[in-house]
């Protein structure tokens, strides 16, 4: 039976005499405490499994058992098992099971990770094919751990799939190295009301092409004094741009009415997997694509230097004005991937190009000097302690404030890319 006797807790201390830092540190400092506590847990639940549960607690199934002690959902208490299994080692009869993740493990007691953290990294390591050596499980693992200890759960688990195909390369790609014929149906619906609608189902290049052409129709209009702000959701404008899009192509010649080069779009594939066809390459405005369908697009897409636009403009232009011009946005959407804030998915679209050193400072409009971030964190990067900079190898990085980093070690985000 389980004692419900606890120990007497200290009284809190009074918060609001603390000041900024220190509030900020103080909570910091109990999340990792929280962490090693949930680690300290994890091990005994391994133990009680070890010696044999219902020997132990008189319940069959030690997640049942967690539901009625903690009182919490059970598939919280399924994930606090399966988490107690994977950090540490236990036996199963006359049998001794080693740890799949012993370096998060070890990570976790020192607080340093977390179940956010932890689990996928768990996760990418249980997902490796059984022919993959112990010593390279180890490695990976090791690399797993290092990147958790500043980055998300979405780093993480890209982090994770991109070692499992670095291991695995013929994992992700089918068989038949030839992607299937691309699937285009097109469907008009009326509805009881009397509106229309469109079902379409098509290709990821059909859909970039889409949006490429329908984004521009699609930004806010101007306030004006006779109807004030755009008070437009982003439905209603690409429904509005959908419309114009439609009409133009109906009354002007100007616009090509078959495959045309009126629009482009950008994909960004590394050189390798150019070569290959192994792997993943981003197709712009619409995300992932296998590195062959790449390879095909390839074949019929002009090449955009990341340096200079189509027609050769050079990307800095110093002092000379403050906002990017479109070739260096293109540069940066190819560099950055969208928001360049460590975790953070927005894409390009949604960021706007913050100058490093600030233009009111008399920082320059140069690649170098800029960088791309959503609102969110372009409001954080003028009003805290978060610094940016751009490293030795050309790709910016994040200086963490000392509450979150006491030694302030640079971090990136890896979601856009493969670069840590």
């Amino acid at each position: 039976m389980v004692s419900t006797e606890y120990p007497s807790v200290a009284a809190p201390p009074e918060w609001w005499r603390c000041e900024k830092d220190a509030l900020l540190m103080n909570y910091v400092a109990r999340e990792r405490e929280k962490r090693r506590l949930e680690a300290e847990q994890g091990q005994i639940l391994a133990e009680i499994e070890s010696r044999g549960v219902k020997d132990v607690t008189g319940y069959a199934v030690l997640s049942q058992a967690l539901v009625d002690w903690v009182q919490i959902k059970p598939g919280e208490a399924k994930a606090r098992v399966d988490r107690a299994r994977a950090l540490n080692p236990r036996q199963d009869g006359g049998a001794r099971i080693p740890a799949l993740a012993p370096y998060a493990a070890a990570a976790a007691l020192d607080g340093d990770l977390g179940a956010a953290q932890l689990d996928p990294i768990i996760a990418g390591l249980a997902a490796l094919p059984a022919w993959v050596s112990a010593e390279e499980r180890e490695t990976g693992e090791q690399i797993l751990v290092d990147l958790a200890r500043t980055a998300g759960p979405r780093q993480i688990t890209q982090a994770a799939a991109n070692l499992r195909d670095r291991l695995d390369p013929d994992g992700r790609e089918p068989k038949d190295p030839d992607p299937a014929a691309p699937r285009h149906e097109l469907g008009f619906i009326t509805h009881r009301d009397g509106t229309h609608g469109i079902k379409i189902t098509t290709d990821a290049e059909t859909i970039a092409r889409l949006k490429a052409t329908l984004d521009p129709l699609a930004k806010p209009r101007p306030a004006t004094e006779e109807e004030g702000r755009d008070t437009r959701s982003q439905w209603e404008r690409l429904g509005d741009a959908f419309a114009e899009f439609v009409s133009i192509g109906m009354t002007n010649p100007k616009i090509p009415t078959q495959a045309g080069d009126s629009v482009h779009v950008v994909v960004t594939i590394g050189l390798e997997e150019l070569k290959t066809g192994i792997g993943r390459a981003c197709l712009d405005l619409v995300g992932d694509i296998s590195a062959t369908e790449a390879r095909i697009l390839a074949c019929d897409c002009k090449i955009i230097p990341v340096t200079l636009n189509a027609k050769g403009a050079p990307l800095d232009v110093g002092r000379t004005q403050r906002l990017a011009t479109p070739a260096q946005r293109l540069a940066l959407a190819i560099r950055d991937g969208g928001c360049a804030f460590p975790g953070c998915d927005a894409p390009p679209q949604r960021c706007t190009a913050h100058h490093i050193v600030f233009w009111a400072h008399h920082g320059e409009t140069q690649i170098d000097n800029l960088v791309l971030l959503c609102g969110r964190h372009h409001r954080l990067i003028h009003s805290s302690d978060w610094e940016v900079r751009i490293a030795a190898d050309g790709y910016p990085e994040f200086i963490p404030p000392e509450f979150i980093d006491p030694a302030r070690a640079p971090r990136r985000n890896t979601l856009h890319t493969s670069r840590t």
